[in-house]
């Protein structure tokens, strides 16, 4: 069979005779996913009744399918004069199968981010490679992003606003950092604002989103778990802004924290009772709302565990006017609120364009400068008292600062790199001064445990060589020049709120050298007492209270 594309439409030869199929349409690719061996078909491009040009990718399983109605019903709703006549569908059929195998290779994505050295969204691709990509993802008919004004116009009314506003600019710095990510080779992680009502919190949630849209890019806490995994997917490389936690059912949240954290979705069977496939995701959170975290998860008794506190740092929001600490010449914080809202919702997404463009331009150097940026500002902040998890967390504050010195440097944003690290260093302060400490979360707990564990045992031991019965608490006895507290197993267990399986809360101890045991296997302490062998947690009282000692002149300082 011979076709014809024209101006004037699609055409097919007939006894001598060109007859009429439709209007103009033409493959443009064969596309395929990026792994070459699914998800094959084609891109088309058609001319509705209104003269619009349209692109839209189908799968040659449909195309060459019982379902092929389905493609020819998309066809005709969209505008697409098909002529009439079920003979025409199959002859525009059989040309777009024919012309699919002539086409030019290009791969196909469904899902927004990083694939190789290309940067898709549902909007736009990004980035050199040997083909076209083209995204083909479930927000192909919906785009998440959205743009309104210019790059210019966005660093004038909104930018602006935000120098002088450490908060400010550390929202949007986590905005910029979100695609940065996969090249640093870090971690999913989200930051909680918490503050009381009206003192900002949404605004910094709608600057950071006006970097990729409107405030429709804004999501709500107010969802199912597997609802927020579904979020989370739609935002993968991208950040995902999500208000008013407080309004979230706290058993939601719980599990929530760890899908989003850990990048995937709940495993599920399909029909036939086989594995399904699972969401991916990486992403940065910002959250908002009046109440901690803790406080949520303590609703329905469940601590917040030491793993999600260093993948979702809980922010203070701070400042002189609630988030804010210029007003740019307003004489009220809320009309400063109300100006920067409106400039947000005229001015935005222009400048994730830019910054993928440039992050895209520097692709094959990117891991290594993030990594090495990061390393050398992490170290500025850091010091030898600071323990694991804490330095994990600068981590991620060190990204968000490499990415606003990025911006800054390359003209994105109108402020300079020394106000994007300061402001950046302001938030770790206010982090670091909300925590406390910086020991590990559990060690912390710990020692404060053991505190005022000490303060009941100390009145409660017999010297070891008087001991003529069950004694109390234990026994003090001289070890090694130094006292020891024999305390009974049992008893420091409870007084401490540990475990039947102790060990790891245990090790720290022994780490610090606040217990002597002479069974490493149990952590205890095997010795003879009144002609039996006992077990005891042996406790080295000065080197505990030295511990404490630093502990709280750390805290002091900080």
């Amino acid at each position: 069979m011979q076709y014809k594309l024209n101006e004037n439409g699609l055409f097919y030869l007939h006894s001598e005779r060109w007859q009429r199929i439709g209007d103009w349409m033409r493959v443009l690719s064969r596309t395929r996913l990026p792994d070459k061996r699914h998800g094959h078909g084609a891109l088309l491009e058609w001319k509705n009744y209104d003269g619009e040009i349209i692109r839209e990718v189908v799968y040659a399983r449909d195309l060459n399918s019982d379902h092929s109605r389905q493609i020819r019903d998309m066809l005709v709703d969209s505008g697409y004069p098909l002529a009439p006549g079920g003979a025409n569908w199959n002859r525009l059929q059989h040309y777009l199968l024919e012309q699919m195998a002539l086409a030019e290779p290009a791969t196909v994505v469904n899902r927004t981010g990083w694939h190789g050295s290309v940067f898709a969204t549902s909007n736009w691709t990004i980035g050199a490679a040997d083909e076209p990509h083209h995204f083909v993802g479930q927000l192909s008919g919906s785009p998440t992003l959205q743009e309104s004004g210019t790059l210019s116009d966005w660093q004038t009314y909104v930018g602006q606003l935000c120098q002088g506003n450490p908060l400010a600019i550390f929202s949007i710095g986590t905005a910029l950092a979100a695609p940065l990510i996969a090249p640093a080779g870090m971690e999913n992680g989200a930051i909680h604002m918490a503050g009381p009502s009206s003192s900002g919190k949404t605004s910094m949630l709608k600057l950071a989103a006006s970097v990729y849209g409107s405030n429709r890019y804004v999501r709500s806490w107010i969802s199912t778990s597997n609802g927020l995994a579904a979020v989370s997917s739609e935002h993968n490389d991208m950040l995902l802004p999500l208000d008013e936690i407080g309004m979230a059912r706290p058993e939601d949240i719980d599990t929530a924290i760890y899908q989003i954290m850990n990048g995937s979705g709940k495993l599920r069977a399909n029909v036939s009772g086989e594995l399904a496939a699972t969401s991916h995701w990486r992403t940065l959170v910002l959250s908002s709302g009046e109440v901690w975290i803790a406080e949520l998860l303590q609703q329905i008794g469940k601590p917040l565990r030491a793993g999600q506190q260093i993948r979702l740092v809980e922010l203070p929001v701070f400042g002189t006017y609630g988030a804010f600490d210029e007003l740019h010449g307003h004489n009220h914080p809320q009309h400063f609120v109300d100006e920067l809202n409106s400039a947000c919702q005229r001015y935005h997404g222009t400048v994730i364009r830019e910054w993928i463009a440039l992050l895209t331009e520097r692709h094959d150097e990117l891991s290594s400068y993030l990594k090495h940026e990061i390393d050398r500002l992490s170290s500025s902040w850091t010091d030898d008292q600071m323990a694991s998890q804490v330095r994990r967390v600068i981590r991620r504050f060190a990204l968000i600062g490499v990415a606003l010195c990025l911006g800054s440097r390359n003209f994105l944003l109108p402020w300079s790199e020394e106000e994007s690290l300061a402001a950046v260093h302001r938030t770790l302060r206010a982090w670091l001064d909300n925590r406390g400490h910086t020991r590990n979360s559990e060690e912390f707990r710990l020692l404060k445990s053991l505190q005022r564990a000490m303060q009941v045992w100390e009145r409660r031991l017999s010297d070891i060589e008087q001991a003529t019965g069950q004694g109390g608490a234990g026994f003090r006895r001289s070890h090694e020049g130094r006292e020891l507290w024999l305390i009974y197993k049992s008893d420091f267990l409870k007084r401490l709120g540990l475990p039947t399986h102790y060990m790891r809360e245990v090790e720290v101890l022994l780490q610090r050298d606040c217990l002597v045991s002479n069974e490493r296997a149990r952590g205890t302490y095997k010795t003879r007492v009144n002609g039996q062998f006992q077990r005891f947690f042996a406790l080295r009282p000065d080197q505990v209270r030295r511990q404490l000692e630093q502990l709280e002149r750390v805290e002091h300082d900080d």
